[in-house]
Formats: structure tokens, sequence, C-alpha cells
């Protein structure tokens, strides 16, 4: 069965971020499943995912269980130190069960597959304050 990797999600959506402020990634996480027959037996196979690490392109990493969420309620972020670019790649470790036609229960199927998404450029930016003279007065 070829899984298909999580769909993976950044935001700021627009392809870049700023130094020291949080960039959120989030994956889906849908099990995939597959329907096939063996031996004239219809089984369904499914793939689900267990853990998910995050390679944030600078030296850092996040490795857990929890696929991340959107603004406002994101649990999956990194902050930048520096200007620059990079990418943002994902790996999604997944655990397999089968089940045949008629059967409400799942069966584990050994061992696990990993797959490995990534994120468009992301282009790493600086803001800097600036004083500047009140021209209004």
């Amino acid at each position: 069965m070829t899984i298909k990797p999580s769909a993976l999600s950044v935001q700021p959506p627009n392809g870049w971020t700023l130094v020291n402020l949080d960039t959120i990634a989030y994956a889906e996480d849908d099990p995939r499943t597959l329907r096939t027959t063996l031996f004239d037996i219809p089984v369904t196979i499914r793939a689900v995912p267990d853990s998910y690490a995050w390679d944030w392109g600078d030296g850092a990493s996040t490795t857990g269980t929890d696929p991340g969420a959107p603004y406002p309620d994101h649990t999956v972020a990194h902050a930048y130190s520096a200007p620059g670019t990079t990418t943002i790649t994902l790996t999604t470790t997944w655990h397999g069960e089968f089940r045949l036609q008629g059967d409400p229960i799942w069966h584990p199927v050994p061992g696990e597959a990993t797959t490995s998404s990534q994120s468009p450029t992301i282009d790493i930016r600086e803001a800097r304050t600036r004083l500047v003279e009140d021209l209004s007065r």
C-alpha cells in the first residue's frame, strides 16, 4: 500500500514569516484507507498516523503525536532566530491495520511506515523599528 503523505500547512500562508515570531505548522491527521481483495476475500487496509517529526530547516526540530492546528488554536510552532530562506519538512510515522469484510475489528499490521512532505520555500524576514520625526506638528 502506498501511503499518501500528510498535507502540510504553514501560517502565515503567504510564503514569508518574521524573525522571533511563531511560524505555525500543522498536518492533516486522517487515516489512509485502501480496499482490496486477497485470495477472493475483500480486505480493508488502513494506515493511521502515529507521530509527526517537524524539521524547521534551521537545525531545530519538534517531534510528537500532535499534528498541530491552525491559528488561534495552534500547538506546533517555531520562531526563527535569523533571516534567510527555508523549507519545513514533515515526517509522519504510520501504523497499519486491516479488517476483513464484515469484521468490525481492526487487526494490527506489524511494523511501521514513514512518509515525508515539504512546505514551499519560506522567506524569513527581519522587521526593525525606527524612530521617525513627526512632521504633522
